[in-house]
């Protein structure tokens, strides 16, 4: 738990995607994949789940 598990992948149509590094897919919270993103959404998400993640706590998006 010392790396951070989600990452931005921008997709094709300039969108970007928080992916779970481990299972590769898009992140979700209530059941919706966090795709098609503002790259700043899409960061700032990302920065709030590695710090739950990394802290050992479960976060409050997913």
């Amino acid at each position: 738990m010392n790396e951070p598990r989600y990452s931005l992948r921008q997709e094709t149509d300039g969108t970007w995607t928080v992916v779970d590094i481990i299972t590769r897919l898009p992140a979700a919270s209530d059941g919706r994949d966090l795709t098609g993103l503002e790259h700043d959404d899409a960061r700032d998400i990302a920065n709030a789940l590695n710090r739950d993640y990394l802290a050992g706590r479960e976060s409050p998006l997913v």
